[in-house]
């Protein structure tokens, strides 16, 4: 049975799929895109949206993900407030000298490698954000980090794309490669089959499904949590990551003045697979978003653990002790394919001529969207508007091994 037919079949609903298939009609492709739930259901549905350029690696991963964070301008213009974009800044707080030592390090280095970035004093602290207790003497500040809520944006541009004459089934779970010759042809669906001239596939964790036709993805299952609390009247219009975020990020980990004891606190628990990224942020409508327990899952489990759930209660209570009664609104976790270096993998398979992979996000909300414009360029054999190697699926830096997480 057809189900439908196009020039191009994305199979992938998400941030990575929706801007490729928005990027592929824009250039003149008959698109159809399928997703095996709703649009948004995986990692794009369950994250803070942060638009966090604070930390990203210098060289090619600032770059990637400055080409993606400017785009967010243009879809503002041509989606209007659908998905409540905010670009106000980001903060990193904190508590103690040491990590005020540690974290102006940080500031100088960063600025070296081109971020915009600055370190606030308490007072200035608490002016840009009167969310923040009073044991806070200073922060961070890069005005290049912004916030979207990424489901919203997800399904707002997937309107964009029906509107260009995208065809989206959604509940349409892929089930394989269509193939003629060692060609990908298209995809078996669980509605019938999608014959296409070429194959995006932007599954996230979901792409190991492709070694069933022969084609190793090097990634991780990562798992991040997300909990939604009730409303809250505290001014916040920036979006916050706790002192610890130190430990997650090997470019503050490497500075001189770093040690391990000056990031530790009472709602860790070492030893059982799982850290904490501490975010903080609001939502439009006044609700307090925060998150991120982090742990590698042994299989595609969307639950958040109960001691992951534990770090995350665990830790607002210790910065925002005032909240204690706040009401629980939501809890969600992502699964995200982290690679070895961090980087996304964006290209075409050589094994498998007519596929492409959009695919190893680990910060799609910036990534994302500059990734589907250069799988549109790359569906159309024309010149990338950055170079890709970087991102190939035979690079070495995705043969790398580690144990544990994927620290950034």
């Amino acid at each position: 049975m057809i189900l439908d037919k196009a020039d191009v079949v994305v199979v992938g609903g998400g941030i990575v799929g929706v801007s490729s298939a928005y990027f592929l009609a824009k250039r003149g492709h008959d698109v159809a895109l399928v997703e095996q739930h709703e649009l948004a259901h995986g990692a794009s549905g369950r994250n803070l949206g942060y638009l966090w350029m604070h930390n990203r690696n210098a060289g090619y991963s600032l770059e990637l993900a400055r080409a993606g964070r400017a785009l967010y301008d243009g879809f503002a213009e041509e989606l209007g407030p659908s998905f409540e974009y905010r670009s106000n800044g980001g903060m990193i707080y904190f508590h103690t000298d040491d990590q005020r030592r540690v974290y102006a390090e940080f500031v100088e280095a960063r600025r070296a490698d081109g971020l915009k970035i600055e370190l606030l004093d308490e007072q200035a602290a608490h002016e840009a954000a009167p969310i923040l207790s009073p044991d806070v003497i200073g922060a961070t500040f890069s005005p290049e980090d912004g916030q979207i809520r990424t489901p919203k944006f997800v399904r707002s541009l997937a309107q964009a794309c029906r509107r260009m004459g995208v065809r989206i089934y959604e509940d349409t779970a892929a089930l394989g490669l269509l193939r003629s010759g060692g060609r990908a042809v298209g995809v078996r669906t669980v509605s019938g089959d999608v014959p296409a001239g070429q194959v995006v596939w932007a599954t996230g964790a979901w792409s190991g499904m492709l070694q069933a036709d022969g084609v190793e993805v090097p990634f991780k299952p990562e798992r991040l949590g997300a909990i939604m609390l009730g409303r809250v009247p505290e001014q916040l219009d920036k979006v916050l990551y706790g002192p610890l975020a130190a430990k997650n990020y090997a470019m503050i980990r490497s500075l001189p003045s770093y040690k391990d004891e000056y990031f530790t606190a009472s709602y860790e628990d070492p030893g059982h697979g799982v850290e904490h990224l501490e975010c903080v942020s609001k939502t439009e409508d006044g609700n307090l978003f925060i998150g991120c327990p982090m742990d590698m899952p042994d299989d595609l489990d969307h639950r958040m653990s109960a001691i992951g759930l534990k770090m995350g209660i665990g830790a607002l209570l210790e910065a925002f002790p005032q909240y204690r009664n706040l009401g629980v609104e939501g809890v969600w976790t992502g699964i995200l394919p982290s690679t070895a270096d961090s980087l996304p993998i964006v290209d075409r398979v050589d094994a498998v001529p007519g596929l492409l992979l959009a695919t190893g996000h680990i910060y799609g909300n910036v990534a994302g969207p500059i990734s589907g414009k250069l799988i549109s360029e790359l569906a159309s054999g024309v010149e990338t508007s950055l170079r890709i190697d970087e991102l190939a699926l035979d690079r070495p830096g995705l043969q790398a091994t580690e144990d544990g997480l994927v620290r950034w």
